[in-house]
């Protein structure tokens, strides 16, 4: 076996004695030593998901703060840089903003690093109980990072760009700098990664059951499978993937394979204002990671800070900068634009229940305001199981509803938007509106804020971006510019050629193919 000399730090708080969130701080562990046991395997892999928790990554930047704040929800101006993301100006000098792009790319590589050390060292192990598990948790974890790298940092997929160079695709543990590759290498290997990874966790349906109830007797890493990269977050992924490279066809087949293994559910309309409230969602979430300390003390901050000044907290509030006249229906970060965005039509009595769940009466110091709870917890108190939800199942249904409809089936699309749609406390009737791609993609706009879903949604299908800057309510055009964030400049400071020098050719690429 191949020695590694590496130090996973792992972070983990204390849950339940039979969870896997019991698992002990280490450090400075060394590779050789790491991975002669089942146990060093699993603790890695432990180290590659709290490192996805980390501030830089999706415990705050990737989730609910900077996809969200370009996709226009709210506006947060504590400097005079933020005003430069506003206008989508990724390549301002400012420290604070560069830097944040910079970390979130240092950072997810590291994560990557470490995956790879898993990769590569559990062939050697196959023996082990759980080597299936071992290796396709890692596998699924390097596509995902991977697929979320050149979603940040690279052009949409699209015929005019899938030849564009996108990120290097870290394959091995080694000191070596990997090649830039194109978009289309990227998906490529990201979807070779993820099929890989189904066909080896192929017997999850035997650990991850319906009511979500540890199995007496088995390993810890084998409970609790909504915080893994589970056969289902696979499928769910792959369904992703293929929905951002505009293969509707795949994404609907794995879309229907998440919906159809019936593990998950709608939650209960009634129950919608704690949910997913500093935690994931037994019912809905595909893939929940577990959440550092920190994690509940920035969104208490961030979202239910007493005071009502825009330099502090993030909006909706009413009357601060923002007016709804000068936006679009429900594209205003104050209480009537967000009012207008979940609105139905009242008649018969029907009502977004997210509305009054995810936003709920808060006095603050110019009176009471709606401020957004779906993801933070007001009451400081929950039963459930603490998370970050990464993936829920509402987004395979509305990936069936867009695929049916592109296809013409608009009976079959209409029976996963209603089903959807019912299960949120409404559904749309003949005349009232009309089901087409802006009716879904409002739904988009509606079921993944606080999840930073609604950016990309947008940049796949290259529309028109809504700042929360004062540009009263006219879009950005679409562009991939303004779609594609600044790749460090450290990054090609030791490559050959420097930045005109770390793309592959076209014949190496079609070698790489």
């Amino acid at each position: 076996m191949k020695k590694y000399m590496f130090l996973f730090i792992i972070v983990f708080g204390i849950s339940s004695c039979n969870s896997f969130l019991d698992v002990k701080p280490k450090s400075e562990i060394l590779g050789d030593k790491l991975f002669e046991t089942p146990e060093g395997f699993e603790d890695a892999l432990y180290g590659v998901y709290t490192g996805l928790t980390q501030d830089a990554l999706y415990g705050k930047i990737l989730s609910w703060y900077l996809p969200d704040l370009l996709a226009g929800y709210y506006i947060k101006e504590n400097a005079g840089q933020q005003w430069e993301l506003l206008l989508f100006s990724f390549n301002y000098t400012g420290i604070s903003d560069r830097g944040m792009f910079d970390n979130i790319w240092t950072k997810m590589y590291e994560n990557i690093n470490y995956v790879n050390s898993i990769i590569q060292n559990v062939d050697e192990h196959k023996g082990f109980k759980y080597y299936k598990f071992y290796k396709g948790e890692a596998l699924a974890l390097r596509a995902f990072m991977h697929f979320d790298l050149c979603n940040c940092f690279a052009p949409a997929y699209r015929e005019d760009t899938r030849n564009s160079p996108a990120i290097p695709f870290y394959e091995t543990y080694e000191p070596l700098v990997y090649p830039f590759r194109t978009v289309e290498t990227i998906y490529r290997k990201v979807i070779d990664d993820l099929k890989m990874a189904e066909a080896l966790l192929e017997d999850e349906p035997n650990y991850l059951a319906r009511d979500r109830k540890g199995i007496p007797g088995i390993n810890a890493f084998m409970t609790e499978r909504q915080y893994h990269m589970n056969l289902y977050a696979v499928q769910g992924l792959l369904a992703r993937v293929y929905q951002m490279r505009n293969d509707l066809d795949s994404a609907m087949l794995y879309a229907e394979k998440v919906i159809r293994s019936e593990k998950f559910d709608f939650a209960d309309k009634t129950n919608m204002a704690y949910e997913y409230a500093s935690c994931i969602s037994k019912d809905e979430t595909l893939w929940g990671i577990y959440p550092l300390a920190e994690y509940v003390v920035q969104l208490q901050e961030n979202f239910d800070y007493p005071d009502d000044d825009v330099n502090v907290s993030l909006l909706p509030l009413n009357g601060f900068w923002l007016y709804p006249d000068y936006y679009p229906e429900g594209m205003g970060a104050v209480d009537y634009g967000f009012q207008m965005l979940y609105k139905v039509p009242t008649s018969d009595g029907r009502q977004d229940y997210r509305y009054n769940g995810w936003f709920r009466q808060r006095k603050g110091v110019t009176g009471k305001h709606r401020r957004f709870y779906k993801i933070y917890n007001d009451t400081g108190k929950t039963s459930k199981q603490r998370g970050i939800s990464m993936m829920r199942i509402s987004e395979m249904y509305l990936i069936m509803a867009e695929g049916l409809l592109k296809k013409g089936q608009i009976t079959e699309a209409r029976k996963y938007f209603d089903t959807y749609t019912s299960a949120r406390g409404f559904v749309f009737k003949e005349g009232e509106a009309t089901f087409d791609m802006d009716l879904i993609n409002k739904e988009y706009r509606k079921e993944f804020f606080g999840e930073g879903r609604e950016w990309f949604n947008r940049k796949r299908q290259n529309l028109p971006i809504y700042s929360a800057y004062m540009s009263l309510g006219q879009p950005f055009p679409a562009s991939d510019e303004k779609y594609t964030w600044p790749i460090p400049e450290d990054e090609f400071e030791y490559r050959d050629g420097g930045k005109e020098g770390v793309y592959p050719s076209e014949t190496d690429e079609q070698q790489n193919n």
